[in-house]
């Protein structure tokens, strides 16, 4: 049977640098937490609903026995990003990760002919963080984020789920700092103590958003950033002199700022077409140009 060490060494060849395993159970710890949460804080459009959906694997995969889970950093100290996110202004990690995941069950099926993997990196309603977490490849901060030791919380996380059983990794006993920094950075107030987070405060969801209340409005007014918001990482004591990313596809051209006026000539097919290798591809054209027009009020 193979073994998951085996399958961590193939996956650091591809230059994936923090691999880990957990088990496909039930998470009853996670159920509580969300519910928690639910009860102060409103649920983010892009969330699924059904709360069992979201800690059940085998709803994805009912014979699946374990789950590898792969970090993919994306820190690039030399790209310093004007108004865009840092997550946003590299390549894809949809499709970056979607890639080295397939190489990875590949060489799972070619010594393991029955196996089937189910590949997952945001794409489904599993909490991708949850299972890192589990996977021991790092542990949460106040920013309601997945920090890893050495490469911080600039990480996409991606997964295989798997029909046999592997060994499962501990997950770690660090805390984060716990000085609250992130917290007293969020521009709009998102973030509270014991794990808080209010999405409809949070800059990074509301540049996502097609319509914004009054409140929200005010929100964005005056900030730099029209997709995402990197506040509560930047700030972060884990996150400052972190190492490049190993991932070379986050290399190829990454973008240091969005010209509102080189989108605003563009259709709305130019633009699907000119960012289609970002993350932010999916969002409209209309989306973007309201961020420009909202975060110039304050400034004006």
């Amino acid at each position: 049977m193979l073994q998951a060490k085996e399958i961590k060494e193939y996956a650091k060849k591809l230059s994936i640098p923090a691999v880990g395993v957990c088990g496909a159970k039930y998470d009853e710890q996670l159920l509580v937490h969300l519910e928690n949460r639910r009860q102060f804080f409103s649920a983010c459009t892009f969330e699924e609903e059904n709360l069992e959906k979201r800690i059940e694997p085998g709803n994805l995969m009912p014979e699946a026995e374990s789950i590898l889970v792969c970090l993919f950093p994306y820190y690039i100290s030399e790209v310093l990003t004007e108004n865009i996110s840092r997550y946003a202004a590299v390549q894809d990690y949809h499709l970056v990760a979607e890639k080295y995941l397939r190489k990875i069950a590949e060489f799972i099926k070619s010594k393991e002919p029955d196996a089937k993997c189910l590949a997952v990196c945001d794409t489904s309603p599993l909490v991708d963080r949850q299972l890192a977490y589990r996977a021991g490849l790092g542990f949460y901060g106040k920013n309601n984020l997945l920090i890893h030791p050495v490469y911080g919380s600039y990480c996409f996380i991606g997964a295989l789920l798997l029909n046999f059983p592997l060994e499962a990794d501990e997950p770690m006993k660090r805390e984060c700092a716990g000085c609250d920094a992130c917290i007293r950075s969020c521009p709009g107030g998102a973030l509270a103590d014991h794990f808080g987070f209010d999405c409809e405060r949070c800059i990074s969801y509301l540049t996502q958003k097609k319509t914004l209340t009054e409140e929200q409005q005010k929100l964005l007014e005056g900030q730099e950033s029209v997709y995402g918001c990197d506040a509560c990482q930047a700030i972060c004591p884990h996150n400052q002199n972190l190492p490049d990313t190993p991932i070379k596809e986050f290399y190829v051209e990454p973008i240091r700022r969005l010209k509102e006026e080189d989108i605003a000539a563009m259709s709305n097919r130019k633009f699907k077409e000119t960012y289609r290798k970002y993350p932010f591809s999916w969002c409209s054209k209309q989306t973007i140009l309201k961020n420009f027009r909202q975060t110039k009020e304050e400034k004006q």
